[in-house]
């Protein structure tokens, strides 16, 4: 029997300028944005939030809008993570654009254990395909449209 895709969010966060969230993978050296499991008893909306807090510290009042965008993305394990062994074929992903109304002196990424993030920074979205980890690429070319589309008619 083939095995499920585990259910992920993954997140758009961005400032005032419109500038995209990324943070470098800790121990490694590649970019991405937050993302994470989605809690099956909770909505997709309260996945998000709770990830936001565990990865990024941050609450509910530091973020504005959270809109969920149409695009997905579905991919298997090149390398199945030894606690999902067994359980989960890959992931699916749904995307979300977040507003971000904080200063960035909130965002905390020492508040995951084990924590995610090393460094953050926020990158203008011309610039995100060439600054994320190439694998990701694919899977954030449809996001990246979506969100560019939306922020335009702003």
């Amino acid at each position: 029997m083939a095995l499920p895709f585990r259910p992920n969010v993954c997140m758009l966060v961005y400032n005032q300028h419109f500038d995209l969230w990324i943070g470098e993978r800790f121990g490694a050296t590649t970019w991405q944005f937050p993302q994470g499991g989605v809690n099956q008893k909770k909505s997709l909306e309260d996945s998000v939030i709770r990830e936001l807090r565990e990865e990024l510290g941050l609450r509910r009042r530091h973020l504005g809008a959270i809109t969920a965008l149409e695009a997905t993305h579905r991919y298997e394990f090149q390398r199945t993570p030894p606690r999902w062994q067994g359980r989960w074929a890959g992931q699916e992903q749904t995307f979300w654009a977040v507003q971000f109304l904080g200063r960035d002196e909130e965002i905390d990424l020492t508040g995951h254990h084990p924590q995610e993030f090393s460094r953050w920074e926020w990158c203008p979205s011309h610039q995100l395909l060439e600054r994320v980890e190439p694998i990701r690429r694919p899977g954030y070319e449809k996001p990246l449209d979506e969100f560019l589309k939306k922020v335009a008619r702003l």
